[in-house]
């Protein structure tokens, strides 16, 4: 997933400029990092998205909306603090950016191109569920 860093970096400033902010919140992200006691950072991030993203069935219609529900919800999660995975709010949050992120013209193409990525590492590493 490091070869999408470009890709994520670009859909957290998309994000955030969607929810009126500014930029990601890095000192949250070094704060966690220090208290070691979040499982969203940078280096877990991307085999915590693997490990959700390969839950998903494999003939699920809705598998690419999935997928990246799961990497937005860790992305947003990573930027902007765990904590919030236990406000509700979160969640209608959560389903209002991903559905302007997959609307708006400018950010479509960045969506597809991560459902892709997201996609092809789980088929190149998952044997065919039955």
């Amino acid at each position: 997933m490091s070869a999408a860093i470009g890709t994520t970096n670009e859909l957290v400033s998309v994000i955030c400029t969607t929810l009126g902010g500014a930029a990601p919140a890095a000192p949250r992200r070094a704060q966690a990092r220090a208290s070691g006691a979040s499982s969203y950072t940078d280096r877990h991030l991307a085999a915590l998205i693997e490990t959700w993203v390969q839950q998903i069935g494999r003939d699920d219609p809705q598998r690419g909306r999935k997928a990246f529900r799961v990497f937005l919800e860790a992305v947003l999660l990573t930027h902007l603090g765990e904590e919030l995975m236990n406000d509700p709010r979160f969640y209608q949050v959560l389903d209002d950016v991903q559905h302007v992120l997959e609307l708006d013209a400018s950010s479509a193409p960045l969506v597809k191109q991560a459902v892709d990525q997201l996609l092809s590492k789980q088929s190149q590493e998952a044997p065919p569920r039955r």
